[in-house]
Formats: C-alpha cells, sequence, structure tokens
C-alpha cells in the first residue's frame, strides 16, 4: 500500500554577487583569467528548437516574476531550468505533461532535453578566459527512501548530479549550506534554516558567474547622481559614467544597451523606458516575450555616447511556487502528482519551489550565483544618430545572457538601486 508522501521541490536559485560592472581588477585580483578568443557553442538542428523552447520560458518566467514582485528583484532562468529538468525526468502522466508545457518543452524528448542541458552545463564554461561559469547539481536523499535507479543513473549522466544519502536532521541542513556556498564561492552561506520531517528528497542546481566587461568603468568618475523612483520622489545614488561605443537601439518606447564581458560571449542588456511618462518599466516587461525580445538585439547598433548606471546590491528570497502554478503546474503540488519515476513506493508531490538571490553592481565586473533545491516531501523607430548620452537615472530591466546561444542565465528589474 502506498503512503502519501510528499515531495518538497525547493528551487533555491541563489544569486549570489552579481555586479554588473566594469573591469576595475581591484575586486577580482590581479589580473583576473586569461584573454581568449571568441568561442561559440554549436548547435544542432534539435538543439536549436530545444534552445528556442528554453527561451520562451525564460520570458514567461521572467514577466510572471515581475508581475508578482513589487521591486527589485533578480532570478535565473538557465538555473530554474536545468533544476526542474532534473525532476521531469521523474514525472509521469498529466504531471510530466504540465512540467514539459511550463518548461517549453513540448513535443520534446527526454533524451533531447537532457542532451541539451548536458551540452550547456559542458560548454559554457569553456567560452571566455576572462569570465568564470561554474554548474552543479546534486540530489539529496533521505536515508530510508529508495529512489528509482533509472532516474538516480539518469540525473548523474546528463547533469552530473552528486548523490547523498542523509538523516535528513539539521546535521544535513548544515552539509546542504556547505555545498551550496561552497559552489557559490560563498555568495550563497546559508540556503536552508531547517527540513520538513515529511521532506524525502532535495534536488539542487548552483550555478555561478564571475566576468569583467570588455570596457571598463572609472571609480573616479562614479559620482552621486538623480534618481528617479516609481512614486515620483527621487533619490541620489552612486552612478557609474562610461565614455565607450556600445550596442544600443531605441524606439517610442524602449531604450536598449548592451554592455559586453571579456571576449564578447557573454553580455548584459540593460532596458528602460524611452519616455516613463508614457510607457512604465511593468507595462514593458510584461510586453516582452522572445519575439519582441530578438527584435531589440537584431536592432542593436554600434554608437559612442556617455553611459550613466547606478551601483546596486539587492538580495531576497522567494518562493516560486505561485509562479510555476500560474505558468501551468498544478498536478505536480498535488497530492495525486505522479512521480512513479521516482518511486512506486511513496505517493510524492512537490512542497516548495525557492529561490534566493543577490545581486551586486558595481565598477568592477559581474559575479553571480543560482541554486535551485528541489525538495521532494511525502503527500520601432531607428535609434537617434545624435546620441549623446544615455541615463538609467528610472527604474530599469537587465538580462545576463550567452551569446552565440541567446541562453538567459540571469533576468531582473531595479526600481531602487541600493550599494
Amino acid at each position: 500500500m502506498k503512503t502519501n508522501n510528499y515531495l518538497f521541490l525547493s528551487l533555491c536559485l541563489c544569486i549570489p554577487l552579481f555586479a554588473l560592472t566594469g573591469c576595475d581588477n581591484d575586486s577580482f585580483g590581479e589580473p583576473f583569467g586569461t584573454d581568449t578568443e571568441r568561442y561559440d557553442i554549436p548547435l544542432d538542428t534539435k538543439s536549436i528548437e530545444v534552445n528556442a523552447r528554453g527561451q520562451k520560458f525564460a520570458f514567461n518566467f521572467y514577466k510572471e516574476m515581475a508581475g508578482k514582485e513589487e521591486s527589485n528583484f533578480c532570478i535565473s532562468p538557465l538555473s530554474a531550468s536545468f533544476c526542474l529538468g532534473m525532476v521531469l525526468n521523474g514525472a509521469n502522466g498529466n504531471t510530466y505533461t504540465e512540467l514539459q508545457e511550463a518548461l517549453g518543452y513540448e513535443g520534446l524528448t527526454n533524451e533531447e532535453i537532457n542532451a541539451y542541458a548536458q551540452m550547456m552545463q559542458t560548454e559554457l564554461p569553456k567560452l571566455d578566459g576572462r569570465t568564470v561559469f561554474m554548474n552543479a547539481n546534486s540530489m539529496w536523499i533521505k536515508d530510508d527512501f529508495q529512489m528509482l535507479e533509472p532516474f538516480v543513473k539518469t540525473n548523474q549522466t546528463y547533469y552530473n548530479a552528486e548523490v547523498y544519502n542523509e538523516p535528513f536532521n539539521m546535521e544535513t541542513v548544515d552539509k546542504i549550506n556547505h555545498w551550496c556556498a561552497n559552489k557559490t564561492n560563498d555568495l550563497i552561506p546559508k540556503m536552508l534554516e531547517t527540513i520538513s520531517p515529511n521532506t524525502l528528497a532535495c534536488l539542487i542546481n548552483a550555478i555561478y558567474f564571475k566576468g569583467v566587461w570588455k570596457m571598463e568603468f572609472d571609480k573616479g568618475d562614479t559620482k552621486d547622481k538623480p534618481f528617479h523612483l516609481k512614486d515620483g520622489s527621487e533619490i541620489k545614488v552612486p552612478t557609474m559614467k562610461q565614455q565607450a561605443t556600445n550596442y544600443y537601439y531605441g524606439d517610442e518606447q524602449v531604450s536598449v544597451v548592451e554592455l559586453p564581458y571579456g571576449n564578447g560571449a557573454f553580455s548584459l542588456v540593460l532596458f528602460m523606458p524611452s519616455d516613463k511618462k508614457k510607457t512604465s518599466l511593468d507595462e514593458l516587461i510584461a510586453d516582452l516575450d522572445a519575439d519582441r525580445w530578438n527584435q531589440w538585439m537584431s536592432n542593436l547598433s554600434s554608437y559612442s555616447f556617455d553611459l550613466y548606471l547606478p551601483r546596486f546590491t539587492m538580495e531576497s528570497s522567494m518562493d516560486l511556487t505561485d509562479v510555476m502554478r500560474t505558468l501551468g503546474v498544478k498536478d505536480a503540488f498535488k497530492s495525486e502528482a505522479d512521480f512513479t519515476n521516482i518511486s512506486t513506493e511513496q505517493s510524492l508531490f512537490i512542497g516548495l519551489i525557492k529561490q534566493n538571490t543577490f545581486i551586486k553592481v558595481d565598477e568592477s565586473g559581474t559575479e553571480a550565483a543560482a541554486v535551485t533545491i528541489v525538495d521532494m516531501d511525502t503527500s520601432a523607430l531607428p535609434p537617434a544618430t545624435t546620441l549623446k548620452e544615455l541615463r538609467f537615472d528610472h527604474p530599469f530591466g537587465y538580462v545576463l545572457k550567452e551569446n552565440s546561444t541567446g541562453a538567459i542565465l540571469f533576468a531582473g528589474r531595479v526600481d531602487h538601486p541600493k550599494s
């Protein structure tokens, strides 16, 4: 007889130090990395399809989080897709269908999805000697819970998942927190406070990114400048200045600038309303999808102008359960969920999906991390050629992407810069 057990999928996306900054090596050590030629990820026909589906999920995820978070936030769609990809290998029936469709993978086989995830996790660290990308996965299994061997082997093969059998007491909590800290360069020192008595397993993905700008910001140019908040008030924030040639796109609704790291394999894209009296940042993000995003990217042109960007730091902890429900994942959170590819002895369902993030923007570079934990418990107009300067002095969005595939590593919104 099956017992009604609780599958606690805790997606703990910890995006620690995400510094959208210049290239001063003071914060990174001297020197940081080595110059390497640009290397693009080789995609075959099927990988191109899976990649496009993943981009669809990234923007759906981004829009839903923006609609639920009232102020600053940062997410990692890539970390979420890796962790939920491991979970997908354990799902069956309608539970599988809902997860697959939410991730944008309808019509694809598990082998195709897993092969793409394996390829991305292998290739991303190779792209740029001036950036560091690290990815790690783990499965933490309660001592008296037996996972089906094919599920474990699949995630070991395609996700290089480390497997730990633990009693799920406070010592286990300490071990999980230590693992997360270790995989994020100590940027996420504490992921869990405790583990529910009903928790049978935790699936975790951790991502760490560190890079330096291709064109640096000079710390001596950073001055306190006005920033206009959503409520109409004004604050003074340390604002960096860069005099350089960057890629820019602008129309009546949006102003977009792309800042590359290192050899250009990765870049940060910043966007804000062209006229905040006519269009709000919330409206821009709500209307943003893969098609509109690709339109922005394809229309970027090279311009020389003065860029003003505030330093900022943010930290948050978010429950992603409601977001995933909105994206169509419903049965997975119910007692009738079908995770029979994980266990045929226990009736499992997702109890929690959690994401922790930390982001810092300064003159030095970008450092970011994401940890996704899954706990399983019982029961346009052309840009103006006269562009002289671009000031990010009111709420703006950002996306950190890999350029050959367009994969979205991190995305978020800055309503109130704090450094």
